[in-house]
């Protein structure tokens, strides 16, 4: 008889305890306390694993009959081209779907992701439900369009999804070999029917007019129909008298007493050997060079001189005096000019600062450009500078009191005195000025001027393990020690207080003393280690080596007298 014992009873009992019980040839092993022992389980460890388990789809041999997943995997297709549908040629076998693969294989085509049972048909050549059909009731009629116009040959007609080039959805065309013929075309008069409306020419033909003088201008009582210009005619009918070529709109009208430009008047103003009249509205003797009128003789209200600058005001002339008034009294062009009755002084304003330059004036009715009544401007050259400009650090005397950068400059600044020169002033002691005084400077933070060393650039460094040497990637400017740093930044590992410079080696594994060796041997003083051949525990004291950890195969005694024989020790 044997006996099936648990390994975690066996360890709780002494072997005086199995005598008495057992022999230890019928002693059976059930490791994982599934019923089945080692011999009988292929997986003593896993509970879940013996003859007696459903195999199950994990990759694993669950009933122990050397098979893997046996009559559990699933069947998976192919999904190339990611639709959900699979390929049915391209199988499978897994517990879960790879990357890739779907559960069904009712693709028809695993190339397109337009292709699969349910899609919409689309007219693509393709068969795209999966029906075994192509392209089904979606093909559409197109006319051939050889002309490439637009409008096809309602005689020629093409089947297919999309209008491909020399194909149209529109017929109409009445010759599909001439692309400027079709049903949109304008009609030309060129005896061929160019809109295809089954007349020729209509609307677009020109009514021509004789020109028996050849003079440009035709008879319209001798007209003619036609698309081109006849030898003989024009296209105007606007010749009142086509037997003279010297008679026709546009030409020269003379004193001849002929209507010879065609307006119906004869002799009128404008007659080239006319004489040229200026209108005389206020009859001052002088006519508007700008009115004129040229005809045989004198018309009324016209004179033969041209000099009135005002014909509306018969106090304005060649023969008046000038005056302040806004006129140009004398026709000389220039009105209220220098010289002029009741003119004013001005004075130049260069830099248009509204203050003028009393050393350069001009006497005129009106305030020329440029020019104004004050004279106070000390600089006529820069408009930053007069009475009423702001005093500023400049060299320059911007509001013209006589001072340059005085104190009331508005850009004056504070100067902090600097007596350790570190650059940072005493923000208690200053002064104000344009220049930077010796000894003095801009910046007010410095925290004690008697010392160079202390200033805002002061750089600490964050001593986080307390040892008094600083890690210098943490540094911090500052006019004070801030609390937990220090001044230096030597230390290699500021997180461990055994750490810093001049630190005792220690055996940690640690650079100590920051001298980038770790643990070297002629500072940390090491254990001693003895090997151990047999492995019963005791070492080898003529074997030995030195170490800061146990090496494997070695012990820290030397008490093995013989290391060779695990039954000696």
């Amino acid at each position: 008889m044997r006996f099936l014992i648990p390994l975690a009873l066996l360890a709780c009992r002494n072997n005086d305890d199995l005598k008495d019980d057992v022999v230890a040839e019928d002693i059976v092993v059930d490791a994982d306390g599934d019923g089945y022992i080692a011999s009988e389980d292929c997986d003593d460890n896993d509970p879940q694993i013996h003859p007696g388990a459903t195999e199950i789809c994990d990759g694993l041999d669950n009933n122990c009959d050397e098979d893997i997943d046996e009559d559990v995997l699933t069947t998976f297709y192919a999904d190339s081209d990611a639709d959900g549908f699979g390929n049915a040629d391209l199988t499978i076998e897994a517990c879960d779907p790879p990357e890739g693969f779907v559960e069904n294989g009712s693709d028809c085509d695993d190339t397109t992701d337009v292709s699969y049972p349910s899609a919409e048909e689309l007219c693509d050549e393709l068969d795209n439900d999966c029906d075994g059909e192509v392209d089904e009731d979606l093909e559409i009629d197109f006319y051939l369009d050889s002309d490439g116009d637009g409008f096809g040959n309602e005689d020629e007609i093409i089947s297919g999804c999309y209008p491909e080039l020399g194909l149209s959805t529109i017929g109409g065309d009445c010759d599909d070999g001439d692309e400027a013929i079709s049903p949109i075309a304008n009609e030309l008069c060129d005896g061929v029917d160019n809109n295809c409306d089954g007349q020729l020419d209509e609307g677009v033909t020109t009514t021509f007019y004789a020109d028996i003088d050849e003079d440009g201008y035709g008879d319209e009582t001798n007209p003619i129909e036609s698309c081109q210009l006849p030898v003989g005619y024009v296209e105007n009918a606007a010749d009142c008298n086509d037997n003279d070529t010297q008679i026709h709109p546009g030409a020269d009208e003379y004193c001849d007493q002929q209507d010879n430009d065609c307006d119906g008047q004869t002799d009128e103003a404008g007659a080239v050997d006319g004489s040229i009249w200026y209108y005389d509205a206020d009859l001052d003797g002088y006519g508007n060079a700008n009115n004129t009128q040229i005809s045989c003789a004198l018309p009324v209200g016209y004179t033969a001189d041209s000099s009135d600058c005002d014909d509306y005001n018969n106090m304005i002339s060649p023969a008046m005096q000038e005056t302040c008034n806004g006129y140009d009294d004398n026709c000389d062009g220039d009105i209220d000019e220098l010289g002029a009755l009741g003119s004013t002084t001005f004075y130049a304003d260069a830099d248009n600062d509204g203050f003028g330059d009393s050393a350069e004036s001009v006497a005129a009715c009106t305030q020329p450009a440029g020019y104004i009544t004050d004279n106070t401007d000390c600089d006529d050259n820069d408009d930053d500078i007069n009475p009423d400009a702001l005093e500023v650090c400049n060299g320059e005397d911007d509001n013209c009191d006589g001072n340059v950068d005085d104190s009331t400059s508005v850009d004056a600044q504070d100067w902090y005195l600097d007596s350790d020169v570190d650059g940072y002033g005493d923000p208690a002691v200053s002064i104000v000025a344009c220049e930077q005084p010796p000894g003095h400077t801009s910046n007010d933070s410095d925290c004690d001027d008697t010392s160079a060393t202390i200033n805002p650039d002061t750089i600490w460094y964050a001593d986080a393990d307390a040892d008094g040497y600083g890690n210098s990637s943490s540094p911090q400017a500052s006019c004070l020690q801030p609390p937990g740093h220090v001044d230096n930044n030597d230390d290699c590992n500021d997180l461990s207080d055994a750490v810093y410079p001049l630190a005792s080696e220690l055996c940690d594994n640690l650079d100590n003393d920051c001298d980038g060796d770790i643990d070297e041997e002629d500072e940390v003083v090491f254990s001693s280690w003895f090997r151990d051949s047999d492995v019963d525990g005791y070492g080898d004291a003529t074997d030995s080596l030195y170490a800061c950890s146990q090496p494997v195969g070695y012990v820290d005694n030397d008490l093995d007298c013989d290391d060779q024989s695990q039954t000696v020790s």
